[in-house]
């Protein structure tokens, strides 16, 4: 299988190195190649260890391929556990006798003996024709391996008949694989409806999008082989839409050579479309960009210091790094890198919008945090030292008034007898001083009060003016 797997990756690579420049340019293509070869490493790794989960990207890629790769992606298709969940619902009415024989044939047909496989997948039939996943083995080993064409249109009708009740998905793949068996003996009519039924048998495009997209590719292929040319534009935008990958494919498959002019121009208009999507995006970018620009100097004018808005700058410098390299990529003027380009703008503004959020929280959060700080000295206001040293200053200025009137003696007693003036000193002192004090430490504190409710007033219309940018 690994030879297999190498086969497909040589083909794409060929394929891609050839397309037109509408499609994808050289940097592009650099970029599909890389992704191919990171698929196609991990599915060899997954394949040393022992058949375990696969990512979907090669099964994917054979079904765009289409080039007869198909048997390559279902044998993927068993390996990486995805028919788990039928298999064993089409297992429980069975025997051990007919479970062995079944598992014994995908054994045998994932090694590439296929004369044992068909052996023992006819003896499993017997015991339970309802298992279209051993119908449709048996097609692939008469259509790839035997050439049996007729044998193997009968096994993936009858797979298409009895996967519909319990699987949309495999009776899809059945009918495009009985719809490959049409083109090849000459029937393309009959591969057409083979097709459209594969569509009406589509509950919804949404719901297995990779069979979707391979369904409406096929039927705009046959479509074009018979005569149906708008339906098979339809057809193949629609396929591209859900899968870019396969604009690549109808460049190299000779089954829309009836349409080469509608598929160019069909080319262009993906093309153009896009790049009205990219401006579009270019638009809210640029947008945000100012937004980022004017938040980042109205902070600077509420306050915030150069250290705080350091990520908010940061972030600035990311998104107009992204830009030109969106602008880059505009300028390549293909549909891949548009493709690219709308992908990058959109996680870009995302991105952009929840990091501006976040800044100006943050910038928020910052004039919370001093509001409470003010607030928690204001509590805490005192006079301090200047009531003292206001008081001192009123009550030297009345001391000269008092001593000059009473002209005391600061003897307490003479000759027994009380010193009257120097009570009246003492009793001047607390009278001027200590309400002086009192008065003065009172003005100061409510002074100093009136100065922190400015700044706490000043920050609270600065918290306003930071959330007027979030609207």
């Amino acid at each position: 299988m690994t030879n297999e797997i190498q086969r497909v990756r040589n083909t794409l690579e060929s394929q891609l190195k050839q397309i037109d420049r509408v499609i994808a340019s050289s940097e592009a293509v650099a970029d599909l190649i890389s992704n191919l070869d990171t698929n196609i490493s991990n599915i060899n790794d997954n394949l040393v260890s022992g058949f375990s989960s696969l990512k979907s990207g090669l099964k994917e890629t054979c079904f765009v391929l289409n080039k007869g790769f198909e048997d390559l992606a279902y044998k993927l298709t068993l390996i990486d556990g995805s028919l788990q969940e039928i298999k064993e619902i089409l297992e429980k009415p069975l025997d051990t006798q007919a479970k062995e024989l079944r598992k014994r044939a995908e054994f045998a047909y994932l090694n590439g003996w296929y004369d044992e496989a068909e052996y023992d997948l006819l003896e499993s039939e017997k015991k339970n024709y309802l298992d279209f996943i051993a119908l449709h083995i048996l097609g692939n080993i008469y259509y790839y391996h035997k050439q049996n064409y007729q044998k193997a249109l009968e096994y993936y009708l009858k797979a298409a008949k009895y996967a519909k009740p319990q699987s949309n998905l495999n009776a899809c793949k059945a009918l495009l694989c009985a719809a490959k068996v049409y083109e090849k003996i000459g029937k393309v009519e009959d591969a057409y409806k083979s097709t459209l039924t594969a569509i009406e048998f589509l509950s919804s495009e949404n719901e297995i999008p990779q069979i979707s997209a391979q369904i409406f590719f096929n039927h705009a292929a046959y479509a074009s082989m018979t005569g149906h040319k708008d339906e098979a534009i339809k057809n193949l935008q629609k396929a591209i839409l859900i899968e870019p990958t396969f604009l690549i494919t109808a460049e190299f498959d000779e089954r829309f050579s009836y349409i080469e002019q509608e598929k160019e121009e069909l080319k262009r208009d993906l093309r153009d479309k896009q790049k009205q999507k990219v401006e579009q995006l270019r638009k809210q970018l640029l947008l945000l960009d100012q937004d980022f620009n004017y938040a980042i100097i109205t902070a600077e004018k509420v306050g915030i210091t150069i250290k705080d808005l350091f990520k908010f700058k940061n972030s600035l410098y990311h998104l107009k790094a992204m830009i030109s390299k969106i602008d880059n990529l505009y300028a390549n003027n293909s549909y891949f890198d548009l493709l690219k380009a709308e992908r990058l703008a959109q996680d870009i503004y995302n991105e952009g919008r929840k990091e501006y959020k976040e800044n100006i929280n943050y910038c928020i959060e910052i004039k919370n945090l001093n509001i409470k700080e003010l607030e928690s000295r204001k509590e805490k206001v005192a006079g301090g030292y200047l009531p003292v040293l206001a008081g001192l200053a009123i009550w030297l200025i009345f001391l000269p008034l008092i001593w000059s009137n009473l002209r005391p003696s600061f003897k307490l007693f003479n000759n027994d007898e009380e010193a009257v003036g120097a009570w009246i000193v003492i009793g001047f002192f607390w009278f001027v001083y200590v309400p002086s004090v009192f008065l003065f430490n009172s003005i100061v504190e409510k002074f100093k009060r009136k100065i922190i409710d400015k700044k706490i007033d000043k920050e609270k219309i600065a918290i306003i003016r930071l959330s007027d940018l979030k609207k």
